[in-house]
């Protein structure tokens, strides 16, 4: 036998060719029938991507379901090459198997139909589901970005109602807190620098004068302890007649610089409770005779005696009963527990210490038992009056402290029953502000009461019923 090959029998390389052009032909079949399937299926594809990417440019809320959207997207991508690859393992299977026979094509085109089918299923659920999403989601979406956008509105407008009114009161309130600060700051300066030093050598002038009246008190005491009279009588000349102007000027002055009539009168119907029960009544340096009216209303019996003629004459016209005369001699007239009451209303100030003390005296003697004595003077407690409203009466001596009035009318026997402290200055005129500080308020508050204590004082004694 020969081991060289022959020629191919004609038949069988007919047979190969038309083998390879039957496969080709398949190949070129499988093509056309998927192309036009899987073509407008990439371009659908596409298409939805990139409606997807502008929908989520423009609804940054629909982030998640379009990310659903392209897992899906890449899940029919992977489902179609799949597919493909199929196709082509099918069209290797057919090349083999078309010999043996032509029905396995026939399976082969029914098998590519279904897929076709079932791509357009997916394409139509595919569709569904973005038109869910294009009529369900996107308005809820949208729903959502009107209502982000209508509460950034309320905020914005909450910011500049706070930058336009709260700020703006802010501002006000640290603008007047700063000038307050500053004002306290310029008090505390002039405080320090002008009036303290200026108080204190008042204080010191005021200290020096109820140093000199205690001592005389003392002296009195001693003299008293000693079995020795009490009686001071005053030098002659010891003070200068006032002028005759101003004698003739003494009912302008009294109103200008003592209150108006009216004021005095309603001051005056504040002692009357105290004498309503201590008739008959002896009003020393009665002036224009406001407490001997309120005493004639009330049905007290009382009557009054001043040394200026012009305030006796004024009496007189209103019908009450007036004398011209000293005090201290009114009193010695009167007689010994001849009278159930003496006032002395703004007196003392006006008489050498001496002579006050000679008053207190002699009204002690004139009192019956349980007879009152009422003594009101300007207060030097209070250095606005002691170093400034004292002196503007010229007739003014020097200021008696209540103390030493105290004093001198328990050495004559009396009992002081109590001290009051009248008519304070008003309230705007104090330097403590609820405003400021707690420690400069608390320096504002000890200043008013050392400054601005009330302006007078009025001391109520009384002659024991039963002589000691």
């Amino acid at each position: 036998m020969s081991g060289a090959t022959g020629p191919v029998p004609a038949g069988t390389a007919s047979a190969v060719e038309t083998e390879g052009r039957l496969a080709a032909a398949l190949r070129a079949l499988l093509s056309l029938v998927l192309r036009p399937v899987l073509r407008p299926l990439r371009r659908e594809l596409g298409e939805a991507q990139r409606q997807l990417a502008e929908e989520r440019e423009r609804r940054a809320s629909l982030v998640d379901a379009a990310t659903r959207l392209e897992r899906r997207l890449d899940e029919l991508q992977r489902h179609a090459d799949t597919r493909i690859d199929q196709a082509d393992a099918e069209l290797a299977d057919l090349r083999g198997a078309y010999l043996i026979t032509r029905g396995e094509v026939e399976r082969d085109r029914e098998h590519s139909v279904a897929v076709e089918a079932e791509a357009g299923a997916a394409l139509g659920r595919l569709q569904s589901e973005l038109e869910a999403v294009r009529d369900r989601r996107l308005p809820t979406a949208e729903g959502d970005l009107a209502a982000l956008q209508r509460a950034l509105a309320v905020l914005q407008g909450e910011v500049e109602s706070v930058r336009d009114r709260r700020l703006s009161r802010l501002d006000d309130d640290l603008g007047r807190l700063h000038l307050a600060v500053t004002a306290v700051q310029a008090l505390a300066v002039e405080l320090r620098d002008q009036r303290l030093p200026a108080l204190a050598g008042r204080l010191d002038a005021v200290a020096e004068r109820l140093h000199e009246e205690t001592a005389a008190a003392a002296s009195l005491t001693e003299r008293l302890a000693a079995g020795e009279g009490l009686r001071v009588v005053a030098d002659i000349g010891i003070e200068a007649r006032v002028p005759d102007a101003m004698r003739k000027a003494s009912l302008r002055f009294a109103e200008a610089f003592r209150g108006a009539r009216e004021e005095i009168l309603g001051r005056a119907g504040e002692v009357v409770p105290l004498l309503a029960s201590a008739a008959p009544v002896l009003d020393l340096g009665c002036g224009r005779g406001e407490l001997l009216e309120a005493l004639a209303a009330s049905g007290v019996e009382a009557r009054g005696v001043d040394s200026d003629p012009a305030m006796v004459e004024a009496c007189r016209r209103r019908g009450l009963a007036v004398s011209e005369g000293e005090a201290i001699e009114a009193l010695r007239a009167a007689g010994p527990g001849s009278l159930g009451a003496v006032a002395a209303i703004h007196v003392v100030e006006h008489l050498p210490s001496a002579a006050w003390m000679e008053l207190v005296a002699a009204a002690a003697l004139a009192l019956r038992p349980g007879g009152t004595l009422l003594v009101e003077s300007p207060n030097p407690e209070s250095l606005r009056v002691g170093a400034g409203l004292f002196w503007i009466d010229p007739t003014h001596r020097s200021p008696v402290h209540p103390e030493a009035l105290a004093f001198v009318a328990r050495a004559v026997g009396l009992e002081v029953v109590e001290v009051r402290r009248l008519r304070p200055f008003p309230a705007e005129q104090a330097l403590a502000n609820p405003a400021l500080p707690a420690p400069v308020l608390e320096l504002a508050q000890r200043l008013d009461a050392w400054l601005s204590g009330p302006r007078d004082y009025l001391l109520v004694a009384r002659k024991p019923t039963v002589s000691s």
